[in-house]
């Protein structure tokens, strides 16, 4: 893939908004997980999640649009692409949120009112809802691969502008939901303290919350009206090891044939990569496969690792957008941040963790790994130049 430009992009998480306070927290590295405050757990224990600021997202419409709307708009940058472009947008709940409260009221009876809090139910919805409100002429495209679901959404939009030029808004949302919620509670893979990846005391994963998108189009054209240049995605692969609904396989085999397909698509050798953003769940599985993985692709010559899920939370489908965002961010600022909650490092774990405080260094080609439930692996690749 050559010639994908990154001009624009677009964040709101648990971190805050925009990407200032996001450079501030990966350089601070301070958890923002705290007790679910969204909706009562109910039966179910309080465990720290990442939530989104509500002062950020004032109620105007369903916090998924409000979520996608937010970051979509700061991506652009009060700027419409001109002529047709790509809009490819990955989640995994889409409106769900509001559909569990519409249930709640009526608990299912026929002629319920209300019927506009199901408007979202469909995840495909809020891709039109993006089309529609920001007034773009696009293609619409709906990602949902599990965890890895905006993952996907960036390499396709990023292999479109590759292909036939134009533009491509691409990204992910998933806001918190009671189904998630009280369905990671029941696999047991909920920490009750904030999420520790690679850490030997990791008790599991924080769920959290968010969008992020990138606005992509071809370098001669970002070039020929001086657009600032972020960095270019130069790299996609998606592999399915279809292991197990939940857990992944246990040498990642899927996990590793999706960094050996984006590096390949990149044209670059694992050693030519400084610096890989994990997965890095907390969870005591998909760790330890992971860094299998890491191994199996990099060798003994490991780049720089890290998550950081102990900053935003796991975002599930909007994991993969939020996390390149802030892949791009390292590249452009040569900042590297640090595994936040990871004190004790597991053995089993051979990798280089990136050392307490993160690093000043700088990147030329840096790894994002999205792997999601049923298989679902993804690997981008970004890099500072095409």
């Amino acid at each position: 893939m050559r010639g994908v430009a990154v001009t624009g992009l677009g964040i709101v998480s648990a971190l805050g908004s925009g990407l200032g306070a996001h450079l501030v927290a990966m350089r601070e590295g301070r958890t923002p997980l705290r007790p679910v405050t969204l909706f009562p757990p109910g039966d179910l224990a309080s465990f720290p999640v990442g939530e989104v600021d509500p002062a950020l997202i004032p109620r105007r419409s369903p916090r998924c649009i409000r979520l996608t709307l937010h970051a979509a708009r700061q991506a652009l940058g009060g700027r419409a692409p001109g002529g047709p472009g790509v809009i490819a947008l990955g989640t995994t709940t889409g409106g769900i949120l509001d559909s569990e409260q519409h249930y709640l009221k009526h608990r299912g009876a026929i002629g319920a009112e209300d019927r506009g809090l199901l408007l979202h139910h469909a995840m495909g919805t809020l891709t039109g809802v993006l089309v529609r409100a920001l007034g773009l002429s696009a293609e619409e495209h709906t990602f949902s691969t599990a965890c890895s679901s905006s993952a996907n959404a960036i390499g396709f939009g990023a292999s479109v502008v590759a292909r036939q030029g134009g533009w491509a808004l691409v990204g992910g949302v998933d806001s918190l939901a009671r189904i998630t919620y009280a369905g990671f509670h029941s696999l047991k893979l909920l920490s009750s303290v904030p999420c520790r990846p690679f850490d030997r005391r990791r008790r599991g994963l924080s769920l959290g919350e968010g969008a992020a998108f990138l606005l992509l189009e071809p370098e001669a054209d970002a070039r020929q009206r001086g657009a600032p240049i972020l960095g270019f995605v130069t790299g996609w692969g998606c592999a399915s090891d279809a292991h197990h609904a939940t857990a992944p396989h246990p040498r990642g085999d899927g996990a590793v044939a999706a960094m050996q397909s984006a590096l390949a698509d990149a044209g670059i050798r694992p050693s030519n990569v400084d610096y890989v953003n994990a997965h890095g769940t907390a969870t005591p599985a998909n760790d330890v496969a992971e860094g299998i993985a890491l191994q199996r692709v990099f060798g003994d010559d490991c780049p720089l690792i890290s998550s950081t899920k102990g900053l935003t939370g796991h975002t599930l489908g909007a994991a993969g957008a939020i996390e390149s965002v802030l892949c791009v961010l390292a590249l452009s600022s040569g900042f590297v941040p640090a595994t936040t909650g990871l004190e004790e490092p597991d053995p089993e774990i051979r990798v280089r963790h990136v050392p307490p405080g993160g690093l000043a260094r700088p990147l030329s080609a840096v790894v994002s790994n999205s792997f999601g439930f049923g298989g679902n692996n993804t690997a981008l690749v970004f890099s500072s130049s095409a």
